[in-house]
C-alpha cells in the first residue's frame, strides 16, 4: 500500500492552526497547539486517550470555537465559521459512528452531501422546472460515479441500513466527498472494521489522495496511520509532544513513554 505522494510547491499551507487553547469549564483540553496540514498531504493525528485529539478536530470541523489561536483554511480565518458554511469553504468529515440517514438509500444519502453545492433549494426541490430536472439528473449521475469509486453502485437503491458495517464506512466517505471537499476529516474510519476492511481502507484513501484531497486521519490503528500517512502530530495532555515523519515518530522516546508508560 504505497502511497503516490503528491509534492506542493504552495506557499502557504491548507490548514494552519496557531497557538490554539481550548478548555470546558476548569478543563483545559488543548494548550498552545500549532501545527500546519500542507495540501495535498495526510496528516495522522494520534496520541493517548484524553490526549486533545477529538477535542482539535471538531475545533477544525466547527463544532467548537477556539478559546484563544486561530484556525486558518486555504488562508482564511475559520474561527467563527459555523458547520455548514465550513462545507461550502471545502470542510468535509466522517463520524466515529456511523452518521447515516438508515431510512434512505445508498444513492440518496450521497445526493444529500451535494446540497451545499447545488443552486435549488427546498421549493426548488419540489419543482418540476427544467434546470432542475437537470440538476437533479447532473446530482445523481455524480453520486453513482461516487459510489462506484467506493465500490458500492451495485447497492445504489439500497437502504443504507441494510448494508454491512464495513460498507457503511465506505457510504459515509463517499457522501463526504460528494461536497467536493478540499479537506477530508476522517474521525477513526477504521473502528469496527476487520484486517481485511481496514486494507481496503487504506487503498481507497490513497485513491482519495490521488484525487487531490488533503486529509486529516484521526486513528488508533497505528499500522493504518503509519503506513498512510505523510506526517504525524503527537497529542498528550493537550499539547504538541512530537510532530514529524511515520519514521521520526516511531523511533521518538518521548511519544513511546506517552503510549507506553516507560
Amino acid at each position: 500500500m504505497n502511497v503516490q505522494r503528491k509534492k506542493t510547491t504552495a506557499k502557504f499551507p491548507l490548514l494552519k492552526i496557531e497557538s490554539v487553547y481550548k478548555a470546558f469549564g476548569g478543563v483545559q483540553a488543548l494548550l498552545d497547539v500549532s501545527f500546519d496540514v500542507e495540501k495535498g498531504f495526510i496528516v495522522g493525528l494520534i496520541g493517548p486517550n484524553g490526549a486533545g485529539k477529538t477535542t482539535l478536530f471538531n475545533l477544525i470541523a466547527g463544532v467548537y470555537s477556539p478559546g484563544r489561536g486561530r484556525i486558518i483554511f486555504d488562508r482564511a480565518d475559520i474561527n467563527k465559521k459555523k458547520i455548514y458554511e465550513l462545507v461550502t469553504c471545502g470542510i468535509s468529515r466522517t463520524f466515529q459512528n456511523v452518521e447515516l440517514f438508515e431510512s434512505m438509500t445508498v444513492i440518496e444519502n450521497v445526493m444529500v452531501g451535494q446540497h451545499v453545492i447545488t443552486k435549488c433549494g427546498f421549493l426548488g426541490a419540489i419543482s418540476s422546472l427544467p434546470w432542475i430536472l437537470k440538476e437533479e439528473r447532473k446530482a445523481k449521475e455524480e453520486a453513482m460515479e461516487l459510489l462506484a469509486f467506493v465500490g458500492l453502485d451495485k447497492y445504489a437503491d439500497k437502504k443504507s441500513s441494510d448494508l454491512p458495517f464495513g460498507w457503511q464506512r465506505l457510504l459515509e466517505i463517499a457522501r463526504a466527498l460528494a461536497s467536493k471537499p478540499k479537506l477530508l476529516l476522517l474521525d477513526e474510519p477504521a473502528a469496527g472494521l476487520n484486517a481485511v476492511e481496514t486494507r481496503q481502507l487504506g487503498e481507497l484513501l490513497k485513491k482519495i489522495l490521488n484525487r487531490g484531497v488533503t486529509m486529516i486521519l484521526v486513528e488508533h490503528d497505528m499500522s493504518l496511520t503509519m503506513e498512510i500517512s505523510d506526517k504525524i502530530v503527537v497529542l498528550d495532555q493537550g499539547e504538541i509532544l512530537a510532530v514529524g515523519t511515520p519514521r521520526e515518530i516511531q523511533s521518538n522516546e518521548a511519544v513511546m513513554t506517552a503510549y507506553l508508560g516507560k
